[in-house]
């Protein structure tokens, strides 16, 4: 049984807990006792049994909010299975950005690939799009800034950041 996200809900309920979620982060920096390596496995055993509940197509939040960027070999991949040269694909699509390793980023959102909750180009998505949300990314502690601001967009995140505050024992912490 897979949950179906309410997205006002978990935008009202990430910024209700925005505060205790910056707690969170600096005990995760500086008082969690667990070493980088068992954060980690903690991590993903979290994500894998969060993301078991939750259908990402019901949601695509991601798609309609965050503008994943292109490598030029993506660029070339994107637009030979679009049938169109990457010049087109790039002013169809595309807008640049300062970064040497994806220099453009989508335009627009939502996700101009974007069809009825589905990514209509999946097989060929960008690696910003497969590895989103990056809970699966080692060095959680040095990555936590970012998964906090996730959990507005990303139930998943919102979830796993939840179990974590359990787990590693923050939850029973006196708050100020």
């Amino acid at each position: 049984m897979c949950m179906a996200p309410d997205l006002v809900q978990i935008r009202a309920l990430a910024k209700e807990k925005e505060d205790e979620n910056w707690r969170f982060r600096r005990f995760v920096k500086s008082e969690c006792d667990l070493d980088p390596d068992g954060m980690d496995r903690q991590v993903f055993e979290t994500t894998r049994r969060v993301w078991a509940h939750i259908d990402c197509t019901a949601c695509a939040n991601c798609c309609r909010e965050v503008r994943p960027t292109f490598s030029e070999e993506e660029v070339s991949r994107l637009a030979i299975r679009l049938g169109m040269s990457q010049q087109q694909f790039i002013d169809d699509y595309l807008q640049p950005i300062e970064d040497e390793t994806n220099p453009w980023e989508t335009r627009t959102t939502p996700c101009p690939f974007l069809r009825d909750s589905r990514c209509s180009v999946y097989e060929d998505r960008p690696a910003d799009c497969r590895g989103y949300p990056y809970l699966y990314e080692p060095e959680f502690a040095f990555r936590t800034m970012a998964m906090i601001e996730r959990t507005s967009t990303c139930l998943i995140v919102y979830e796993v950041i939840e179990e974590l505050k359990q787990l590693w024992g923050f939850a029973r912490r006196r708050r100020p």
